[in-house]
């Protein structure tokens, strides 16, 4: 049987405040800050700390801050921050915060609390469910929601972009799709995916709506490829009906003289409908 799913430290960790590196973080290189987050950092700097791991080494894993530290090394490259770029940093310690299992579910717990960032989150959860080997998916997403306060919806969202093709989860990954378009594209054939995948290649920016006229298209050419009058409504013909009815009542007449009466005048009425 498999143990109990342990996402969160036994007991408070404890929290000191250090500068560190940013060559000393890692898990914040596929993150895409936005343009407001970049210029607000380059003028007023990182108001709040990031929350790190020790990762051995000297290193950290990041828990919650990647943007910030994305966009600080952007602004390193673009000559707009002291080199060598440092940030401030919460760094998490204390017995029962060295596994990966901690660590994914502390991203997803802070997630929860704060605005999401699904590629993450869905980075995360797929590490956990990695390490529970066999055990249904479904049991595992249910302690993953009760531990973290995650919402269980949003955790069977985030697992349902592993259908994507890994064009489009890469491309998911690196913040070049939001996740509603990505939930839309997860939604696809392979083949339309793939569709999606050249356009991107191409340079398209993809959109839901986008999403949408491609299948609304191919849904289309795929209908004008079969036959003519495949779908249309056939009305059948009333005789049809008439008399189908009209045969169920001669049957269910029963025989002899007190019901041939009633008999006959079923059967005048079939004939005549039948030569209608």
């Amino acid at each position: 049987m498999t143990e109990q799913l342990q996402l969160l430290p036994s007991s408070p960790p404890s929290v000191r405040r250090k500068r560190v590196r940013l060559a000393q973080l890692a898990g914040f290189e596929h993150a895409r800050p936005s343009r407001e987050l970049i210029e607000l950092i380059a003028e007023l700097g990182v108001l709040q700390p990031i929350v790190v791991l020790p990762d051995g080494d000297g290193h950290y894993q990041i828990v919650e801050g990647r943007r910030r530290s994305k966009a600080v090394q952007l602004l390193a490259e673009d000559n707009r921050w002291p080199e060598p770029a440092h940030i401030d940093a919460l760094v998490l310690g204390g017995s029962g915060v060295e596994g990966r299992g901690i660590r994914d579910g502390l991203t997803l717990a802070l997630h929860a609390a704060r605005s999401a960032s699904p590629a993450s989150e869905l980075a995360a959860i797929e590490a956990i469910l990695a390490g529970r080997g066999d055990e249904p998916v479904a049991t595992s997403v249910k302690e993953i929601a009760a531990q973290t306060g995650m919402p269980i919806q949003t955790v069977q969202r985030r697992l349902r972009l592993r259908r994507l093709i890994p064009a489009l989860r890469r491309a998911f990954d690196r913040g070049e799709i939001t996740a509603t378009v990505a939930e839309a594209a997860a939604r696809l054939t392979e083949d339309l995916q793939a569709a999606l995948e050249r356009a991107l290649i191409e340079g398209a920016r993809l959109t839901v709506r986008g999403v949408q006229e491609l299948t609304r298209e191919r849904t289309r050419a795929t209908a004008d490829e079969l036959p003519n009058g495949l779908f249309v409504d056939r009305q059948a013909d009333w005789r049809v009906t008439v008399l189908g009815h009209l045969r169920a009542a001669l049957e269910a007449v029963p025989s002899g003289d007190r019901h041939s009466a009633l008999g006959r005048a079923i059967a005048d009425v079939f004939d005549h409908a039948e030569h209608a």
